[in-house]
């Protein structure tokens, strides 16, 4: 296997909550039809280029200032903004959004309340800083600022004196320079505005960079936090590098240490400390194992093609057929159903969301990026095959039910025109809480259980299976959805927050898993089995089912897990179910079931 190869992540890696606030405000706005447009920020919101990009394609721009036109929402950076910009906004008519992290407003408040006081108002941070300015602002005549203890020394005289911080300052340069304008002006008031996770990064690099070989720093070149933790880390003696994105990384350099150490800046999104890692440990394993690196290589392009979802949909479809009293004529028929119908599905959802897929899943975002042509065309066809397959079941129903499902799948993603959107307060019915879940468990609900009902006779003898199936398959895809849905919302609560898992959080989507869900499952299929509703296949079903609520679970709490493993291990629960089914039949364990 060749040596060993060690990524150790500082725990406070990325976003911290005042830039992931400001972001999803900003989003929010943009998805929100009551906010007026355009919708335009006062400088970058964060200092990331790559997030400011995402938030260009979703139309939130920054403001030009040469633009003397009408501002609709005008959004106030996690920086804050200077008392006469606000003005000049409002006196433009624009809407103020305040995305000014709460660190940083109680350093405003703080200023403001001394300078009217009388004191002067002495500011420790970078000069020029969007943040300092508009601190400084709060202060009129009464502010200065110091870059270090060094600068103390220029204030003019007061007799009453204020200490802040910007909130990204090193903490050791705070008491450097506070002992000195204590020095200069004896007694002072102080203010330890020092944001506590920017501290426990830098304590965090601190610790970690001389433990290791080699550092990597992920964030913007022109991020001042960001700056600040690479050089702590080069001032510890380690080898430091400060890579924007992946793209950037020297990958044979850092092949060359056998521990790495990672870290990363306040504006620094999830998904680009995710595609650091997922680089080097792909880089690592080919070098050391070029087997297991295409067995790799073929495990995600099943997911993120999502061949292996689809597959997962027909294989429910088999085992759902052991559930009823009377199995489907045309089994052959109804399992590719479901397959090709999921896959379109999928393919088409995924291609018209891709900015999500890119800053949730990197793995797949890379896939479907590379491949977006052939996957959109195999979306197009797989739906065509689908409506063909219906229609050969030989009746009206499943035709109809396809053809609905397929236009709820498209409406799903259409975007209301904004004057009704603004009356319903969403612009899609994909940011209406817990759709995302919804839907697609209906849709495999149905083609699992009602579809194969359809097409084995006389919907009146089977029912009661079929009502069951319906139900037992409804739930299965409920939680698997809300759980891959959950790790798409845990890391930067961004995108995703439409969906339930957002609305629940992790504490709220564990136990729908652990008490609703292995409940209902429970009831269910025991006593539908007990009633005689169901085939005695029902037991051997709840068995499956229970694996399916802890892979949900076991998914929903292991963040670090990339993408396609997680996939991988909650569809599995589909394939288990269609293979105990496969062997219920073999061996004549289905009896009255028959096929």
């Amino acid at each position: 296997m060749g040596k060993k190869f060690e990524i150790v992540e500082a725990r406070t890696a990325g976003f911290c909550m005042g830039v992931r606030r400001a972001v999803r405000m900003a989003l929010e706005a943009a998805d929100r039809p009551r906010y007026p447009v355009p919708i335009r920020t006062h400088g970058p919101l964060i200092h990331n280029r790559q997030v400011l990009r995402v938030l260009e394609g979703r139309g939130v721009e920054q403001l030009d200032a040469s633009d003397e036109g009408p501002i609709g929402t005008l959004v106030v950076r996690a920086h804050g903004l200077p008392v006469d910009e606000q003005e000049k906004a409002r006196a433009r008519g624009a809407e103020l959004l305040d995305a000014t992290c709460p660190h940083v407003r109680r350093a405003q408040e703080l200023v403001r309340r001394y300078s009217a006081e009388g004191y002067l108002c002495v500011v420790l941070g970078d000069r020029g800083h969007a943040e300092v300015d508009g601190v400084l602002s709060y202060a009129g005549e009464k502010g200065r600022v110091v870059s270090g203890p060094d600068e103390v020394a220029s204030l003019p005289d007061a007799e009453r004196v204020v200490l802040v911080a910007q909130t990204t300052q090193d903490e050791e340069l705070f008491r450097s320079t506070l002992e000195r304008v204590r020095e200069r002006y004896g007694d002072c008031l102080a203010f330890d505005t020092i944001c506590r996770s920017t501290e426990q990064r830098q304590s965090e690099v601190r610790q970690l960079a001389p433990t290791v070989e080699a550092m990597i720093v992920v964030g913007g070149l022109n991020s001042a936090n960001t700056r600040r933790l690479a050089e702590i880390s080069a001032a510890c003696g380690t080898p430091t590098y400060h890579v924007e994105t992946d793209q950037q990384l020297d990958v044979e350099a850092m092949l060359a240490h056998e521990r790495i150490g990672l870290t990363a800046g306040a504006s620094t999104p999830s998904w680009m400390i995710r595609r650091v890692v997922r680089k080097l440990k792909d880089a690592h394993l080919r070098r050391t194992s070029p087997l297991a690196y295409a067995g790799t290589g073929v495990m995600r392009a099943l997911v993120n093609s999502d061949v292996w979802a689809a597959g997962g949909a027909a294989m429910l479809t088999l085992a759902n057929t052991r559930l009823m009293p009377v199995q489907a004529a045309r089994l052959s028929l109804c399992m590719p159903l479901a397959f090709f119908f999921v896959l379109s599905q999928h393919l088409l959802n995924q291609y018209a969301r891709r900015d999500s897929i890119y800053l949730n899943e990197p793995g797949k975002a890379d896939f479907f990026m590379e491949h977006a042509g052939r996957l959109l065309g195999l979306g197009i066809a797989s739906s065509a095959l689908a409506l063909l397959l219906a229609f050969l079941l030989g009746s009206w129903e499943p035709l109809a039910l396809v053809v609905l499902g397929s236009l709820a799948g498209w409406l799903y993603r259409w975007r209301l025109p904004r004057g009704l959107g603004a009356r319903i307060g969403v612009q899609s019915l994909e940011q209406v809480p817990g759709s995302r879940e919804l839907f697609v468990a209906l849709a495999w609900a149905v083609l699992g259980g009602i579809v194969p009902a359809l097409a084995a006779g006389p919907i009146e003898e089977v029912w009661r299976g079929a009502s069951v199936a319906f139900v037992v398959a409804f739930l299965m895809v409920f939680q698997r959805t809300l759980a891959l849905n959950l790790r798409r919302v845990a890391a930067d609560k961004i995108f995703g927050r439409e969906t339930l898992a957002g609305a629940l959080g992790r504490r709220g989507a564990v136990g729908v898993f652990t008490v609703f869900t292995a409940l209902a499952f429970l009831v269910l299929l025991l006593l539908g089995g007990a009633a005689g509703w169901t085939t005695p296949f029902c037991y051997l079903m709840a068995v499956v089912a229970l694996y399916g609520v802890c892979a949900a679970l076991t998914v929903a709490c292991r963040d670090h897990w990339t993408g396609e493993r997680a996939e991988l291990l909650v569809d599995a629960q589909f394939y288990l179910a269609g293979l105990a089914g496969a062997f219920w039949v073999a061996f004549g364990a289905a009896g009255g079931a028959g096929g």
